[in-house]
């Protein structure tokens, strides 16, 4: 059943470029353009999520959360703050009053699909990848799916070993005995004798012999020659057949040895392999915090946790998801005692960089002060923190600490003396920060 969200919100383009946003994850979507109305439609309808506007003619937004909340009967429907508003103060008395947080007008398509993930309005990752019949377990396989399959292959692989060791042995064995069986052949050819030796032999043997006689004589001693010959190249045919069983027997067992230690050598380069993976793992950490570090610095009159640092932190954790990871992202801000002048009864601006420095009227601000400001963020880097956590389904939690002006990172000179201001805040540039490390939750396996 396709979802309902409801768009609360005097402006007509603003409900139009909502709606439309909103549309293209397949919801149905209705608008009010006043909180009385979006009340009077919450009588006989339940939306699934309710997107209000703070700023509207008659009663406002906080006034309509209030009334929503107060009310048994709507009391759960998840309101989301769309405004113009922002900052944290705000943010936190929108979540005072019942919301779920603040989507700025000035809103991007992914924050809204991130919302939606984040309360359930549409299917999370987990849901379309059971979809696409393949669960998180069949995905990570404990973080390296090429381990199964590198077994398997290990296995076939030294089963080819084998296989192709035992035909070459069996190869080598017929070829030997072929070669004993072509030599006896060979040499049990007698010569047969020529007329002229069988002359001769009659001739010695005397007259009172007959021929035929004579002839099987001959052929009797060709035959007892030729047994005893036979008898000769068995015997020699069985001690060479001997030692031809027993270097088979060496080869073999030298055979049986060399495959032990290709096995041995093919799990070395198993275990170097996942030994390289942990080292993979770990330099790849080091890549990305390097490179989200690359952009700590910013400007006097930023935001430390503005909108360019949620870009890059999103970015960081696409990276973080791609490996593998699971742990948390420490966000450590920094801010530096700039030399400032006043430019009204609270509020300090930069002088002009060839102003002496002892001229000037403030040198940062207190220790209290200085933590307070170092936490302030925008409403869209609030809102990406917030839902990232469901988002990632728990693998990346950010930490956020300000540790003030407490620890610069190049030092503040001990005299005004020669410097002008721009010679000051060039080093409080530096020392104006925001630094990114990344935790994992345990060591990649070896």
């Amino acid at each position: 059943m396709r979802k309902t969200a409801l768009i609360v919100d005097d402006s007509k383009s603003a409900r139009v470029v909502l709606k439309r946003l909103l549309e293209s994850h397949d919801l149905d979507v209705d608008t009010a353009e006043s909180a009385e109305a979006a009340l009077e439609y919450l009588i006989d309808h339940r939306p699934d999520v309710v997107f209000m506007d703070h700023m509207m003619p008659g009663m406002d937004g906080f006034q309509a959360v209030t009334a929503i909340k107060s009310n048994p009967d709507t009391a759960t429907i998840p309101i989301m703050m769309y405004t113009s508003q922002e900052g944290e103060l705000y943010v936190g008395q929108a979540r005072a009053l019942g919301a779920i947080g603040v989507l700025p007008k000035q809103v991007e398509p992914v924050e809204v699909s991130k919302v939606l993930r984040s309360l359930r309005v549409i299917g999370d990752e987990a849901e379309r990848r059971k979809s696409a019949g393949r669960t998180q377990a069949d995905l990570t396989n404990d973080e390296y799916p090429g381990i199964d399959k590198l077994d398997k292959e290990l296995r076939v692989l030294i089963q080819d070993l084998f296989d192709q060791q035992r035909a070459v042995l069996r190869r080598d064995m017929l070829d030997s005995y072929e070669t004993i069986a072509a030599r006896v052949a060979e040499e049990i050819r007698a010569p047969v004798d020529t007329p002229e030796e069988i002359a001769e032999i009659d001739e010695a043997a005397g007259p009172d012999i007959p021929a035929r006689l004579k002839i099987a004589i001959v052929l009797l001693s060709v035959l007892v020659i030729t047994f005893a010959w036979l008898y000769w190249l068995r015997v020699q045919s069985s001690q060479e057949i001997q030692l031809e069983n027993s270097l088979l027997r060496n080869e073999i067992e030298h055979g049986s040895t060399d495959f032990a230690e290709n096995a041995s050598a093919i799990q070395n380069r198993i275990d170097e392999f996942q030994e390289s993976l942990g080292t993979a793992y770990s330099v790849a950490l080091s890549s990305i915090e390097w490179g989200a570090n690359q952009a700590a610095r910013y400007e006097f009159d930023e935001l430390p946790l503005g909108d360019r640092r949620r870009r890059v932190f999103a970015e960081m954790s696409d990276r973080l998801l791609e490996i593998g990871f699971s742990g948390v992202v420490r966000v450590e801000s920094h801010v530096a005692d700039f030399c400032m002048i006043a430019a009204g009864p609270a509020s300090y601006i930069l002088p002009p960089p060839d102003m002496d420095a002892g001229a000037c009227d403030a040198i940062g601000f207190g220790d209290e002060e200085s933590v307070d400001l170092g936490l302030r963020q925008s409403v869209g880097f609030a809102n990406f923190v917030n839902v990232s956590g469901a988002q990632t389904q728990g693998r990346i939690r950010f930490e956020i600490v300000s540790l003030g002006n407490s620890d610069p990172v190049v030092p503040y000179p001990n005299s005004f003396t020669g410097l002008s201001a721009g010679d000051w805040n060039e080093i409080s540039e530096a020392n104006n920060r925001v630094l990114v490390s990344v935790q994992p939750d345990s060591r990649p396996p070896p």
